[in-house]
């Protein structure tokens, strides 16, 4: 691990990409759907070629595994957080709407 995250700037690069990856997932989950994830974790491969012509083959393999398994993990949780926030809203209108009033709400004249 101290080779991958070295005091070259391949380290820093593999620590950039990691975290842009895990926003880009954040982003991709609140407002698209599954298929995006193809071209994004496309677009990872040029660092990660940069990271393997750099400092090795298996350092670019595992940043380009790494990085596509950082943005896939953040674009299910944001979309899974998105789903349950709207599904929950959704349940507190359905039963407002749906229940009677309490007889403790109503006012006694």
């Amino acid at each position: 691990m101290q080779d991958i995250l070295g005091a070259h700037a391949g380290g820093w690069i593999l620590i950039l990409l990691l975290i842009a990856s895990g926003v880009v997932g954040l982003l991709l989950g609140r407002a698209f759907r599954a298929f995006v994830l193809i071209p994004a974790t496309m677009l990872i491969m040029v660092p990660a070629w940069y990271l393997g012509t750099e400092q090795g083959l298996l350092t670019g393999a595992v940043s380009f595994v790494v990085s596509a398994v950082v943005m896939q993990v953040a674009y299910f949780a944001s979309l899974l957080t998105n789903l349950l926030r709207q599904n929950l809203s959704l349940l507190d209108q359905v039963q407002s709407e749906a229940s009677p009033p309490l007889p403790e709400s109503r006012v006694v004249l």
